[in-house]
């Protein structure tokens, strides 16, 4: 049987060190600040949100909510982006995603100022994360190495094969995994054979939402399995991968939800305070003249 990743332990780890942190930021007069924008009435992005709202509560760090009808168009998003930017005081600015289908999504993002992008989501940032001069990690693949790292998962000489392209955890994982001493490989939705990548990797991570995309007898015994996907049927979420047969051959395994997700929070929150760590007060108001 599987070793079974404890999200929420790790997550309680990270959130229990960042009170410390956060409490000698406001001994300094320093407030951490967390702005969400949420677009539309999305019932899995108000959970996300919900929950990043309790984590930031948690924590003492100031959290502030945006919200917006889903029939707001581009250039009224970006405008509200520019307003929030000059009027509040934040070490850390997100857009939940996904936005409704009329929004250009990325020239949104990339008016968001790189220096509060705790989503890492700016093409700036993302250039950084690929040359390896990255202040922080996207949540999501933050959270994915901080898996690995808890649980002493050495990468060197290892195979990995990752499943999906997507911008929030295929493209920038693959970017991290550039940096990291180990082979690997991206499928996607038009790879053929997929258990031909699967059954050959010591370490499989997917993050495609497809459910029960991965089963047991498409995992080698012994392998690392990391599932950062989530999707809902009739409201219950679940991962991409079969967990009941995978657990009972894996050598470690993550369960969703209770996995990847409160990890994500807290590396969410743990770049927010990094950003205020790395500005005074009056030099995060200065972001925004």
């Amino acid at each position: 049987m599987a070793t079974i990743v404890d999200g929420k332990k790790i997550a309680k780890e990270i959130l229990d060190n960042l009170k410390l942190r956060i409490n000698q930021l406001k001994e300094n007069g320093i407030s951490p600040k967390l702005g969400v924008i949420l677009v539309g009435e999305d019932k899995p992005s108000q959970t996300y949100v919900r929950n990043k709202g309790k984590a930031c509560a948690q924590v003492g760090i100031d959290f502030q909510l945006y919200q917006y009808p889903a029939e707001i168009e581009t250039k009224e998003l970006i405008a509200e982006v520019q307003k929030i930017q000059s009027k509040n005081d934040l070490s850390g600015l997100i857009i939940q995603l996904p936005l409704p289908e009329q929004i250009a999504t990325k020239k949104v993002i990339n008016y968001i100022n790189p220096e509060i992008d705790v989503d890492c989501l700016t093409f700036f940032n993302l250039g950084k994360l690929l040359i390896g001069k990255n202040e922080f990690r996207p949540p999501t693949p933050g959270a994915i190495m901080e898996i690995l790292k808890h649980h002493q998962i050495d990468l060197n000489g290892k195979y990995v094969t990752l499943i999906g392209r997507g911008e929030l955890i295929g493209k920038p994982l693959a970017n991290i995994l550039f940096h990291e001493e180990v082979t690997f490989s991206v499928c996607n939705k038009s790879t053929k054979k997929l258990e031909d990548f699967t059954l050959n990797a010591d370490v499989i991570i997917s993050g495609t939402g497809k459910h029960n995309l991965i089963t047991g007898s498409m995992i080698k015994p012994g392998a690392v399995v990391i599932d950062a996907g989530t999707t809902f049927v009739d409201g219950k979420m679940y991962g991409d991968i079969e967990f009941d047969s995978i657990s009972k051959k894996a050598s470690l395994v993550t369960p969703t939800p209770g996995g990847v997700g409160p990890i994500t929070v807290a590396k969410l929150l743990e770049n927010t305070v990094k950003v205020a760590e790395s500005c005074s007060l009056m030099d995060i108001k200065k972001l925004y003249q």
